[in-house]
């Protein structure tokens, strides 16, 4: 979902297969009914992850809204000479996802014009969750050392006025 400099070493490989770039960023909807926490939206809306991947410099064009499996009929409309697959958390213990994985692709490989340009080793390098939850430890530190100086700060204040509280 952000991106990251992972998602810029996917692209420049991908963009290597061929003469032009096209990359598919799925809607809201799509991420969120396909996500590892299934109905959990992402954290870049789509128009966000759009402008994200048109400012990588390997990039030719965005299909915005672009179906979750790749079928002949897009293939044959875009010409695609290649489909390289993007990076994504899968749990290789999750059989039904994987087998999802697996049926996205399935024209491309009978063509034979899919690619894995990360490799099958590290599809992704954190899950949104993981993510999620270290923001969110981070905010409870900050915000537990916030209150600690709100405290010494309203003491200090106390004692020099000379107020007290209640």
């Amino acid at each position: 979902d952000m991106m990251n400099a992972r998602h810029i070493e996917l692209l420049k490989k991908a963009r290597k297969l061929g003469d032009y770039l096209i990359v598919g960023v799925h809607n809201d909807d799509v991420v969120a009914s396909n996500s590892k926490s299934r109905g959990n939206f992402p954290i870049m809306d789509l128009h966000e992850r759009v402008l994200s991947v048109m400012g990588c410099k390997y990039v030719g064009d965005v299909l915005i809204d672009a179906p979750w499996s790749i079928d002949r009929e897009h293939i044959k409309a875009l010409n695609l000479s290649a489909v390289a697959r993007g990076s994504r958390y899968v749990d290789d213990e999750d059989e039904e996802n994987n087998n999802e994985e697996e049926e996205r692709y399935r024209v491309a490989k009978e063509m034979g014009i899919f690619f894995n340009p990360g490799g099958d080793s590290h599809p992704c390098v954190s899950p949104v969750h993981e993510v999620v939850k270290k923001i969110q430890d981070n905010r409870q530190r900050f915000q537990k050392r916030f209150s600690s100086k709100q405290e010494k700060e309203q003491a200090y204040y106390d004692k020099r006025y000379g107020r007290t509280t209640k």
